[in-house]
């Protein structure tokens, strides 16, 4: 660079140090980060000679780099200058700047003038920045009108650099490569299993003190659709009133939600800043019992910041490690009342609030989730809220130690809500400024650039906001250093960046420059759990904003949960109560159904019993009789295969007795009468039951010569065809039973037919 222009830029800022020791204030003035690390305008003042680039000779800040670290000069012997000494050395150089631009132009063509427009820009934004620092009058309207020429040529070229407005990102969020796609079969598993658990639709709901965000999801399988991604600012304007507190402006939301919502499998997961909760992981010996209770109880009262009379505690325990005799349990604890006032907001509206949970667990549920595979060695989450920071250490993919500092995004905000300089013209950021630049430019990168809207030089952004850089990564290396001598031989090989304050721009590089660790963004997306739906616009930018509700989606995140016993076993009982309403709504109608045609038969069959009673007293005595002996008989048969001493059995064996003793006649004598039940060993082949047969062997003989002993033994066994009680009757004959041949010895094998 020049002399001249050193010696320009150098005088131009000694203009602001003294106009700054005049009114008391410095261009740094408002910045609100409330720390040591900011530095005062007189240490800006002494350190800007060396250590600020000459960027623009609009910039007027006094300032070193933020981004250079480089080591501070010895401060040089103060020197007294005059106002007209300054004055006289600024129209000094402008003159000789004038008249060496102007000598450079006439020696080049119209042409290259054509092609380097910079020059006349150079030249007007110079006369303008001296007349400008020494006085508003001296500059002429006829320098403004050719300064505004000069840029709408500069824009009609299109040849203005672009300002470095990179977001973050899209590929980052992108699903791991070694994810593998849903299976139907088991897809259909999990939407029973979302049934049965009643988390067919899930609602996330983060609340921080000035903002809600809401997230509509509906599980689709073992996957995730989100709906809608909506964020409230407080203060919120209706129609009618101006909400200004977080519970209200819950109300409103949830009385918005469809009512018909709490009669379906909806859940409702939530994390509230306003609620005062602790993490904390301790050792504990090997005890069981009341024991641990105890000693879970008193670990978690012990340094609580807000009264211990009125808690609620949850824990997990860990599982131990190899050769490891301690056991490692987390503990969440809440400030009951707080977590009952946000329950009653949700049970007034009829929703059942499922999981109130806190944030280093739900973001250590999250990568372990989403990073199966880095599950070794040790990192670091550091999520970066609203109005605090919480740094969690996870060691071999379990959670060790957590801290939270007093320093988040609305310090970043505040660190850029300045009073600034522009030429002669003073702009005042105000919030909504801050927020946007932080959210368009984050920690800028091109420093040369500026602001289109106002001209504010990007690297007096950044001088902004490097003390609350500087703070934080100043407290993440404290906690780094911290755990590194709780557990020895340990170094944080990564750092994962979540929390709303992640979304500001090139904060992740800033940190892996700084910290000079691997650094990245929490990937909530990593695993495939969430799809978008179509009427979503995904900004990539509001991911990290919304990372907390990607975590309360995910189903681990109940594993601390804050509620009070008596909610949380309205949901652990749920998937019970759902099975048995399954069973109830099947087997119900079966049996009503059962029941319906168990009553249509026996009114047939009381009918059919009294038409029977009707033609049974018609009948004589001896038909009666008869068909009694008939029903003994079938009895019989039933019954058959009863012990032998059965009383029903032995009882139609005499009546069938009787029955054959009456057609005996007197010339034929039966010695024996044997029930032989159907049976397998002679043939040796199993009986159908259809074709099972019992027999009777009815022996004995007959008193005459064998010709007549013959007829007569025939005419007994046409008698008994004709009783029609046998299926078939078989003749075995043996001989005479005397030398005379005077009898005959026979044998009847009868089959009983009932």
């Amino acid at each position: 660079m020049p002399a001249e222009e050193k010696d320009s830029a150098a005088t131009n800022r000694l203009l602001d140090l003294l106009r700054s020791q005049q009114t008391g204030k410095s261009t740094t003035e408002g910045n609100a980060s409330g720390t040591a690390d900011t530095v005062s305008s007189t240490e800006s003042a002494t350190n800007e000679f060396e250590d600020s680039p000459p960027t623009s000779t609009i910039s007027s800040n006094i300032v070193p780099d933020p981004i250079v670290d480089q080591p501070a000069s010895p401060p040089e012997a103060d020197k007294s200058v005059s106002s007209e000494e300054i004055m006289a050395k600024l129209g000094n150089i402008g003159s000789k700047k004038k008249e060496a631009d102007q000598e450079q132009t006439r020696s080049k063509s119209p042409v290259e003038a054509k092609a380097e427009p910079s020059s006349p820009l150079v030249d007007s934004v110079a006369q303008g920045t001296a007349a400008a620092l020494t006085d508003p009058s001296l500059a002429p309207a006829q320098d403004q009108e050719i300064d505004r020429g000069n840029s709408e040529k500069i824009a009609e070229l299109d040849l203005e650099p672009e300002l470095d407005t990179q977001r973050i990102e899209a590929e980052h969020f992108q699903v791991h490569k070694s994810v593998k796609p849903p299976v139907k079969i088991l897809d259909l598993l999990f939407e029973f299993s979302n049934w049965a658990l009643g988390i067919r639709r899930k609602i996330t709901i983060q609340s921080t003190s000035d903002s809600i965000r809401i997230m509509k999801i509906l599980s689709v399988g073992s996957r995730n659709l989100v709906q809608s991604m909506e964020e409230y600012n407080l203060p919120y304007e209706t129609e009618d009133e101006k909400i200004t507190h977080w519970d209200e402006l819950l109300s409103l939301l949830l009385d918005k939600l469809d009512p018909k919502l709490w009669k379906t499998d909806t859940m409702f997961r939530t994390y509230s800043s306003q609620i005062e909760t602790q993490t904390k992981v301790f050792k504990a010996p090997p005890v069981k019992g009341k024991e641990i209770n105890d000693l879970i109880t008193w670990s978690a009262k012990k340094n609580l910041p807000f009264s211990a009379d009125n808690i609620n505690i949850d824990y997990q325990i860990l599982e131990s490690l190899k050769d490891e005799v301690k056991k490692s349990i987390i503990i969440g604890v809440g400030n009951n009342e707080t977590i009952t006032h946000l329950s009653d907001l949700y049970k007034k509206r009829k929703f059942d609030l499922q999981t109130v949970t806190t944030i280093p667990f739900l973001d250590w549920q999250t990568f372990k989730h989403c990073y199966p595979d880095r599950q070794r060695g040790c990192i670091a989450i550091v999520h970066v809220g609203k109005n605090s920071t919480t740094i969690t250490m996870v060691k071999s993919g379990r959670m060790e130690f957590n801290r939270e500092m007093a320093v988040g995004m609305k310090d970043y905000q505040k660190a850029l809500i300045q009073r600034v300089m522009v030429g002669n013209d003073a702009v005042n950021i105000t919030e909504e400024m801050a927020i946007d630049y932080l959210l368009r430019y984050g920690i800028p990168q091109d420093i040369k650039q500026e602001i289109p809207e106002n001209g504010i030089s990007l690297y007096k952004i950044s001088i902004f906001l490097r003390p609350i850089t500087e703070r934080m990564t100043k407290e993440i290396n404290r906690s780094l250093n911290y755990f590194k001598k709780q557990v020895a031989d340990v170094e944080c090989q990564e750092i994962y960046l979540t929390g709303p304050g992640a979304s500001i721009p090139h904060l992740v590089k800033v940190f892996n420059e700084q910290l000079e660790i691997s650094t990245e963004h929490l990937n909530p997306l990593r695993q495939g759990d969430f799809e978008f739906s179509d009427e979503i616009g995904l900004n990539y930018q509001l991911i990290p904003i919304f990372a907390t509700n990607f975590g309360l989606a995910l189903k681990e995140s109940s594993g601390i949960n804050l509620l009070p016993t008596q909610r949380k076993q309205h949901f652990q009982f749920r998937m019970l109560n759902k099975l048995s309403m399954f069973v109830a709504a099947v087997l119900l109608p079966l049996y009503l159904m059962l029941g319906y045609f168990s009553y249509l038969e026996t009114g047939y069959t009381r009918e059919n019993v009294a038409v029977m009673n009707e033609q049974w007293q018609k009948l004589s005595e001896q038909s009666q009789e008869y068909f009694v002996m008939l029903d003994d008989l079938e009895y019989l048969g039933n019954y058959w295969g009863y012990l032998s001493n059965d009383r029903i059995n032995s009882k139609n064996q005499i009546k069938l007795l009787k029955l054959l003793s009456s057609e005996v006649p007197d010339n034929i004598k039966v010695t024996s009468l044997v029930f032989r039940p159907a049976s397998s060993k002679e043939s040796g082949k199993t009986i159908k039951q259809d074709s099972h047969v019992d027999r009777i062997a009815l022996s004995g003989f007959v008193r005459a010569h064998a010709g007549i002993a013959d007829i007569q033994l025939t005419n007994f066994i046409m008698r008994l065809e004709g009783l029609n009680l046998f299926t078939s009757i078989e003749r075995e004959t043996q001989g005479s039973t005397n030398s005379d041949d005077t009898g005959l010895i026979f044998t009847l094998k009868m089959g009983v037919g009932i």
